[in-house]
């Protein structure tokens, strides 16, 4: 196993000095600290132990939230802000920072810093990860090193407990309902797959092996359903994979999406359900008239704009797996949570007209 100590020897400086490198501290400059870096990932070394300098100097007082893509994306999803309204809500974290940390996608990080994020340089108490794949190099290392860990969504691993909900009940509930209201010709607008955005109409078997956790188990609920009801003929669903959660992503999807003229839209988001409602209305479409759209999550603007959606407790989630971590931090005994969804219906779904 490659220790502090080899990296310092590799690198020709102190033991300290690699230890101010992951800390972060100014005592050594800039270009120094990226020496160190370089060296490590050669050697393969992810950082200082967590649990052992825990143990010297007592606990940091920062629990880390690792969400994947930019930061600008994260704080214009309303699902992820009411994931960390549950988190800050537990009263245990009142005196605690609370840090939102980016992680790339695991063909985009920096080789060259490989420890980049602040829960593997040891700046964390302990980290809740929000929809990582279970491949990412920051879970493996995570894992490798023992720091206290929670997923919401996923990963889905051995070694980490995890909150959800039941996506795939959820998934039937969504298309069922547009299945019993007569829509037969439906658009399906989706989260990316997987780790690497490929924005554009999917097929099924490409939707069957979606690497996104959630999103498999959300979209094998929609086929489900549809082989459920039988007279819904496969080629009538169709499924296009937007580049991200926001609203620019969501019109470029609806925009193509409704070219194929569906009766109905499913989308894997509230976002995404507003981008289309967007776009039909724009367009002179009737909503839920000419064309019924349906959400997942009953984020705040669902019920702004009448949407009909599909509820996850996303706060309760939240504050769930904050709790859980801090049992873990205090050595607790790992565990699950599968919470329940339900059918919230609005004014955005009616029967089908043709």
């Amino acid at each position: 196993m490659v220790t502090m100590r080899d990296v310092a020897k590799a690198a020709g400086v102190s033991q300290a000095s690699v230890s101010y490198a992951y800390s972060g501290s100014p005592r050594i400059s800039p270009g120094l600290r990226e020496q160190i870096f370089a060296i490590a990932t050669e050697l393969g070394y992810t950082g200082p132990n967590i649990a052992g300098s825990s143990l010297r100097l007592g606990r940091i007082g920062t629990v880390g939230v690792l969400v994947p893509g930019s930061l600008a994306l994260a704080v214009e999803d309303p699902s992820t802000m009411l994931l960390l309204k549950g988190i800050v809500e537990v009263s245990e974290l009142t005196d605690v920072a609370l840090t939102l940390l980016p992680v790339d996608g695991p063909g985009l990080t920096d080789v060259a810093r490989p420890t980049k994020p602040a829960a593997l340089r040891g700046l964390v108490d302990g980290v809740v990860m929000h929809c990582l794949p279970n491949e990412h190099p920051v879970v493996s290392a995570m894992v490798a090193r023992r720091v206290p860990a929670v997923a919401i969504d996923s990963p889905r691993l051995p070694n980490i407990p995890y909150v959800t909900v039941d996506h795939r009940a959820g998934g039937v509930l969504q298309m069922g309902h547009v299945l019993a209201l007569g829509h037969k010709r439906i658009g399906i607008i989706t989260d990316q797959f997987g780790s690497v955005s490929m924005p554009g109409f999917r097929s099924h078997a490409d939707a069957r092996a979606a690497t996104e956790t959630y999103l498999r188990e959300r979209l094998a609920g929609y086929f489900d359903a549809c082989a459920a009801a039988k007279e819904v003929r496969e080629q009538d669903i169709r499924v296009i994979e937007t580049a991200g959660i926001d609203m620019q992503s969501g019109i470029a999807a609806a925009r193509a999406l409704i070219e194929m003229n569906p009766t109905a839209i499913v989308a894997t988001s509230d976002v995404h359900a507003a981008a289309a409602i967007r776009v039909l209305t724009d367009r002179g479409i009737r909503v839920p008239e000419d064309v019924s759209v349906i959400g997942f999550d009953d984020a705040p603007i669902a019920d702004l704009i009448g949407l009909t959606t599909v509820r996850q407790p996303l706060v309760d989630k939240g504050r769930t797996a904050a709790t859980m971590l801090l049992d873990l931090i205090n050595g607790h005994s790992r565990r699950r949570s599968v919470k329940k969804v339900e059918l919230v219906i609005r004014s955005s779904t009616a029967a089908a007209s043709s």
